[in-house]
């Protein structure tokens, strides 16, 4: 019943992409190439890209740079989540910053960033894991908080080793929080990625797509964004929804 359910989902998922598609073919034959340009136009100048090497060459420069923002990220606000879950005042203490980060647009840190690092790695890398940084922060920390107090209390009277409680309580208690925490972290890592590189790169996905802009290379522009597309369904179906189907069956 449950394996149906899931290739319904696909299945609809798929019909999702196609009508997409369609649409998007009604539309280029309605409008210049400038403007619109049709699948066949799109997926043409997809396969330059791919036989130059140039999709690989600024693939390599995203991932890395998401992959090196998105762990550092998840690592400090693992960190920090954990410590202001145990410690009720460090926990409110952090709890502005943590509003901050999670209130304010993510092309206002961008221009920081850009200030602060110049154009490149280390600010696309800062960002990432900046914004990173408070979704895990907050799932942690809420996986932490709820443990039931009571049961904290009868394994501190009883003495039990620091390696059970941590492995019969906390780690049962804050495993769907952290699953969740870095599905949103994962998704959002990427795009992140590529936001900054748009504004402040000299190479990656995020520069190709803004240099195709200038240029009013459509083709290439649309392009980019269905390997966008494709990265983001990926994840979704070897990572994100697994990950998913995991917290509601536990």
């Amino acid at each position: 019943m449950l394996d149906s359910t899931i290739r319904q989902k696909n299945y609809c998922y798929l019909a999702g992409i196609l009508l997409l598609v369609l649409a998007w073919q009604l539309l280029s034959m309605c409008y210049e190439k400038i403007l619109v340009p049709s699948p066949v136009e799109t997926f043409q100048a997809l396969s330059v890209l791919i036989r130059s090497g140039e999709l690989s060459e600024n693939l390599s420069f995203t991932f890395r740079r998401q992959i090196c923002g998105l762990s550092v990220g998840i690592a400090i606000g693992l960190i920090s989540g954990l410590m202001a879950g145990h410690f009720r005042r460090l926990g409110l203490l952090m709890q502005p910053m943590i509003n901050f980060l999670l209130a304010v647009p993510a092309i206002i840190f961008v221009t920081m960033a850009m200030v602060w690092f110049g154009m490149g790695t280390k600010m696309t890398t800062f960002l990432v894991a900046l914004l990173v940084f408070p979704v895990m922060h907050t799932n942690a920390a809420e996986g932490v908080r709820s443990i039931d107090n009571d049961l904290l209390e009868m394994v501190h009277v009883y003495s039990l080793p620091r390696m059970l409680i941590i492995r019969k309580i906390y780690l049962p208690a804050i495993r769907n929080y952290l699953i969740i925490g870095f599905s949103l972290s994962l998704a959002s890592s990427v795009r992140l990625t590529i936001m900054a590189e748009l504004l402040g790169a000299r190479e990656g996905m995020g520069q190709r797509i803004a240099i195709a802009r200038a240029y009013l290379e459509t083709e290439q522009l649309f392009a980019w964004i269905i390997v966008l597309l494709a990265i983001l369904v990926v994840l979704e179906f070897l990572f994100i929804r697994p990950l998913k189907r995991r917290v509601s069956h536990v």
